[in-house]
């Protein structure tokens, strides 16, 4: 019977070892990515989202709104 128990507290303390290994394993990966995100937010040559957005083209928003019409329609 003790044995039983010895393999049962070995085991649980294995358990809680491995899970505290990777949530402070999971803590050091965010903060490193915190930091790396944070570094390429201060760059200066950072395009500006407006560049990147498309013009508001009428033609445009009456493709969309057309094909998400004949989605709903579908169902």
């Amino acid at each position: 019977m003790e044995g039983i128990l010895n393999e049962g507290l070995e085991l649980a303390v294995f358990g809680m070892a491995t899970v505290f290994f990777f949530l402070t394993l999971l803590i050091l990966a965010t903060r490193v990515m915190s930091v790396f995100v944070s570094s390429a937010e201060n760059r200066e040559n950072l395009i500006p989202i407006k560049a990147l957005a498309p013009a508001h083209d009428s033609r445009l928003v009456a493709i969309i709104s057309a094909a998400i019409r004949q989605h709903v329609d579908k169902k």
